[in-house]
């Protein structure tokens, strides 16, 4: 019965954001990307502006803390959008075959978009409880910046695709002639930080949640 409740949940919650079935049978949700992102950023606007009158000790701090997030997602929001679109224009291309849509380009913007959701998620579980005297300003905020954190990375992995994207040649997933792009590709991935996919934040991309079913469509 518990699996069934949350399994429903996130049903209602994918369709908040606008998703809606791509058949009359069950099928994935198809979900539209600005509509995603207009969800985003309406929840953290929010947000940001019910805790922005701020309150003196801990709590205060903790309030400024989740505005300040709040305000970093949106403007990792704001680089994304055209990269997801501009990725959900030209993955096609890389396919596996015509009947089987799969490949890395599909793969990292879903986990983007699980980000994003859970996020939506969490942005709408805070507006729903924030005046109750149960509710934790400080750990919502530190929810929030896993979150934020995470979203950072991805950022930094799209635009390591876009990379690729634009250095391969047409309809190629993977470096033909290379001059130094593997090495540079691998240099820059280890780089970045990966400890943010961990804790709050571990598994977000697989949990049965909203965000990592359906598909994108502009």
């Amino acid at each position: 019965m518990a699996s069934s409740k949350t399994s429903g949940g996130s049903s209602r919650l994918e369709k908040s954001v606008n998703g809606r079935r791509s058949s009359k049978l069950k099928g994935p949700v198809v979900m539209d990307t600005k509509a995603v992102f207009a969800a985003l950023h309406s929840v953290c606007d929010e947000n940001a502006e019910f805790f922005s009158g701020g309150s003196k000790g801990s709590q205060g701090d903790a309030a400024r803390r989740l505005v300040d997030t709040m305000k970093l997602i949106k403007e990792h929001a704001r680089s994304l959008e055209p990269i997801i679109s501009g990725f959900t224009q030209v993955y096609h291309h890389f396919d596996f075959d015509p009947h089987i849509p799969a490949n890395g380009y599909r793969s990292l913007v879903k986990v983007v978009r699980c980000c994003l959701v859970h996020i939506i998620q969490k942005g709408r579980y805070i507006t729903a409880n924030r005046r109750s005297i149960f509710f934790r300003v400080a750990h919502n905020a530190g929810e929030m910046e896993a979150y934020c954190n995470a979203l950072c990375q991805l950022r930094a992995l799209l635009y390591l695709a876009q990379r690729m994207l634009h250095d391969n040649s047409h309809g190629n997933l993977f470096f033909k002639d290379e001059s130094g792009l593997s090495e540079t590709f691998v240099r820059e991935y280890t780089s970045m930080h990966k400890g943010c996919f961990y804790g709050r934040c571990l598994g977000f991309q697989v949990r049965g949640a909203a965000g990592c079913r359906g598909s994108w469509q502009e």
